[in-house]
């Protein structure tokens, strides 16, 4: 089994935003229809796309030795 790594403070900050921006849409949404389980559904997209997205310079940094 291989170690896991620690998250990078990158990866944190990418799942953060992508919580953050997930509860606005959800809270917007279901202000909006008045179904409050909008903002659940808001907070699981918003987590799930934080977590699929890689966060930026990922690729771009030199390879290290």
């Amino acid at each position: 089994m291989a170690a896991r790594e620690p998250m990078s403070p990158a990866r944190r900050r990418q799942l953060i935003v992508g919580l953050v921006v997930g509860v606005l849409v959800g809270l917007g949404v279901s202000l909006w229809t008045g179904f409050w389980l909008w903002l659940a559904t808001g907070i699981a997209v918003g987590l799930a796309a934080g977590a699929i997205m890689k966060p930026p310079g990922e690729d771009d940094a030199p390879p290290r030795r």
